[in-house]
């Protein structure tokens, strides 16, 4: 293991290994925060904080931004216009339905990249009232389109893992066979397919067009994460995310998440800039005014504070003991609380971190008044309150 990781050693084994001989090298991250992740309940992002965001997406390092959905306002497309103008180092792409009054809109935003949608499910086209035919229709006029007007074009399926196996295929095949798309989307719109029902589906979806997959994932179920790793063992190379795993419903696949499963846990290579997280996050959440646990993996406030006085005596003693990976890795810092779950290492953490020191014996007395306020408080003892207990000590002591 690295200084920095430290991991089950059971992830390496042959057998696992042979689980992962499709996973690729490395995968692209396609961020749809300014898209799916507004249509998150409540959320309306205007188009300077859409540009801020664009630019710390950039910053760390994702290679895909879907910069927002043009025919729904024009403010989007205003937003849109601004981040091709303003955003380096990354691919903006535009959102389309398979509307060629959609792409028209996309093309004159600047985007050189697009996603076509359609549904492709039984329960989709019945609430649209579409029929196989139109759907096959409207695909070909708009990814047709959208090749015509020099765009780097992918076909998105909604809600794909609860379409027919034979309109599916026939949906894919049309738009990349017949009409040039680029790649394909696999869709699990509403969050309703297993990792291993995604594996299958990359399978199959793959024996069926010769383009780049990517997948999108929503996590109703709460196995977005989990579901598009499936979907990139069976050789999907893009993953489609949100900061903060905003979106539709419950939201999309994690980037904090899915970042650091693939780099530490998988050994995938990714352009993502971990130590960029959780400001990323922060922004994000500001913006969104959707908050973030703080029991949030990576990015949440409490995920490096340690609390229980077991846990303060390993990590002083020797960090992998209770943590999986280094949080310079991500850009945090370990913190110590204290509270009624404190132990003596936890309180001689605390006095080093304000620059005090009791004697020895005087620890206990110490540790027993932080126990009874934190009781007292019903949570954590700050760092003032600390103090104070500590100034109560050194009176005595001069008495």
């Amino acid at each position: 293991m690295s200084e920095q990781w430290w991991l089950s050693p059971y992830n390496k084994d042959a057998e696992v290994m042979k689980e992962l001989v499709k996973l690729p090298q490395q995968v692209k991250f396609y961020d749809t925060t300014l898209r799916d992740g507004e249509q998150s309940i409540g959320v309306s992002i205007g188009a300077e904080d859409k540009v801020e965001i664009a630019k710390a997406l950039a910053a760390a390092g994702v290679d895909r931004i879907e910069a927002g959905f043009p025919s729904s306002t024009a403010d989007d497309k205003a937003a849109v216009i601004e981040i091709v103008k303003q955003v380096k180092g990354a691919e903006i792409w535009g959102f389309a339905r398979c509307n060629v009054n959609d792409v028209k809109t996309c093309v004159e935003t600047g985007v050189k990249a697009i996603n076509c949608e359609i549904s492709t499910s039984p329960e989709k086209m019945r609430a649209w009232q579409l029929t196989e035919e139109t759907v096959l229709t409207r695909i070909r006029n708009a990814v047709t389109a959208a090749k015509e007007n020099g765009l780097y074009t992918a076909f998105f399926a909604v809600d794909a893992s609860r379409a027919e196996p034979r309109f599916l295929k026939q949906a894919y095949q049309l738009a990349v066979n017949e009409c040039g798309a680029d790649e394909i989307v696999l869709v699990d719109t509403l969050g309703v397919a297993t990792p291993e029902a995604m594996f299958h589906l990359t399978t199959l979806v793959k024996s069926w067009v010769k383009v780049p997959v990517a997948v999108h994932c929503h996590n109703d179920f709460g196995l977005a994460s989990a579901c598009s790793i499936a979907a990139l063992k069976a050789g999907a190379e893009s993953v489609h995310v949100t900061v903060n795993g905003l979106g539709e419903k419950s939201g999309n696949a994690d980037m904090a998440d899915m970042a650091l499963a693939l780099t530490g846990l998988y050994g995938v290579k990714t352009n993502i800039k971990l130590d960029h997280l959780y400001a990323l996050s922060k922004l994000v959440a500001k913006v969104s005014k959707i908050p973030v646990s703080p029991l949030k993996s990576v990015v949440g406030d409490t995920v490096w504070v340690k609390e229980t006085g077991s846990v303060v005596a390993q990590v002083m003693v020797y960090p992998p003991s209770v943590e999986g990976y280094s949080p310079d890795l991500v850009g945090r810092k370990r913190e110590v609380y204290l509270s009624k779950k404190s132990g003596k290492k936890s309180i001689e953490y605390v006095l080093n971190q304000i620059g005090k020191t009791v004697p020895a014996d005087k620890i206990d007395a110490l540790l027993a008044e932080v126990k009874t306020l934190g009781a007292k408080n019903r949570g954590i003892v700050t760092l003032d309150e600390f103090r104070g207990l500590v100034k109560e000590v050194e009176v005595q002591e001069v008495q």
